[in-house]
């Protein structure tokens, strides 16, 4: 339970003491009167009736319809039930679904304290009085009944507006979902074509292996040696698409771009924005893989810098050592006033955190010191 439920819940249970123990002293105050004497049958008649409505109080959620009854036969005994009445009856408008229900137990305890007034144990000729108690007990069930309903009412539009929430959430967390399934199968059909090519380098060097006879030792050691690391490269490429989500009858995409081509990527986007590239690395050096990982990350770094700070300068980095790591690093300021685009999906980081999850990395963005940056580490095994 939270503070808001504590602070809501608090009111109303001092309410459902407070209006019973309240009527119950109104109507015990006669008999204090000094010199007066009372006969001990009125005095148990204002005592023990109003008890017991109070004793069976808190079984009006469990019980309602029982309570209800109840109370209109200890209301028949003692005036001083009424506030228990009350209670009970602002309750079983909240809780009970039926409007039926709810106006037979209003009638019933109006009909009780008819009774009570007219051939009560404490009944007496017609006055004003009864006129007055009468007119507090019909005004008073009314009033139980529709604040019975009101809050049956703000709590039923609290609960749709939880259940709107939560809607919401589970659409977002779909969305999310939606977006790493096309990321993946975006992963997936990239390496179609990658896998096909090693796997053909295999096949040819082992054919050369099978139907030359005229190779020396080194040249049939260097071919050996070629196809065992496209062999270990197909491994890996194939590990990478079966972890992947890919669709049955995708076509497969043209070879993919890697950081070697990363100047011609920043050219491109060069003219509308200022894009510096630090290339701290040998890009035929990099495993394929990896540089086809960096520079997909580098592509939607720039896009996303494009899109939500355009015309800001963004600063590309990308580092490494074999054996290490490939660090790459896109940041740029947050543009003040500059036309956010918000016509994108919302979901493209998210596809460099998968992207690099793929090949055994990790990323991360955000805003740092005035500026948003999106950092990746990508593991670069040394194929030497």
């Amino acid at each position: 339970m939270d503070a808001h439920d504590v602070r809501q819940r608090q009111p109303t249970g001092m309410a459902t003491w407070l209006v019973p123990v309240l009527f119950w002293l109104y109507y015990l105050t006669p008999l204090l009167r000094p010199g007066h004497e009372n006969p001990i049958a009125l005095w148990l008649l204002s005592v023990l009736p109003p008890a017991a409505a109070l004793a069976i109080l808190p079984l009006r959620r469990r019980f309602p319809t029982g309570v209800a009854l109840t109370m209109g036969g200890l209301l028949f005994l003692s005036p001083g039930v009424i506030g228990a009445a009350f209670v009970t009856q602002a309750s079983l408008a909240r809780r009970t679904r039926s409007a039926a229900m709810v106006l037979l137990s209003g009638l019933w305890l109006i009909a009780a304290k008819l009774l009570e007034l007219l051939v009560g144990p404490a009944s007496g000729e017609w006055s004003g009085a009864h006129w007055v108690e009468s007119t507090i007990a019909v005004t008073g069930l009314v009033i139980a009944t529709l604040v019975g309903w009101l809050v049956r009412s703000r709590e039923s539009e609290s609960q749709s507006r939880v259940d709107a929430d939560q809607a919401r959430h589970d659409a977002e967390l779909a969305r999310i979902e939606q977006a790493r399934l096309a990321e993946r199968e975006r992963i997936a059909r990239e390496m179609h074509d990658v896998l096909a090519h090693r796997l053909s380098l295999v096949s040819m060097h082992a054919g050369v292996l099978a139907f030359r006879d005229d190779l020396g030792p080194e040249e049939t050691r260097e071919t050996a040696r070629l196809i065992q690391r496209n062999a270990r490269q197909s491994l890996d490429e194939l590990r990478m698409v079966l972890s992947s989500l890919r669709g049955a009858d995708a076509p497969p995409e043209p070879p993919q771009p890697t950081v070697a081509e990363l100047p011609v990527l920043i050219a491109d986007l060069g003219s509308d924005q200022q894009i510096e590239l630090s290339l701290g690395v040998e890009p035929d050096r990099v495993p394929a893989r990896v540089s086809r990982t960096a520079y997909r990350i580098v592509q939607e770094a720039l896009t996303n810098a494009r899109k939500h700070a355009p015309g800001a300068p963004v600063v590309v980095s990308v580092t490494g050592v074999p054996g290490d790591s490939l660090e790459v690093r896109v940041s740029n300021p947050l543009a003040d006033l500059a036309l956010p685009d918000r016509t994108g999906s919302g979901f493209g980081l998210l596809g460099v955190t998968e992207r690099a999850a793929s090949v055994g990395g990790s990323a991360s963005y955000g805003a740092i010191d005035g500026g948003f940056t999106v950092t990746a580490s990508l593991p670069w095994e040394d194929e030497a």
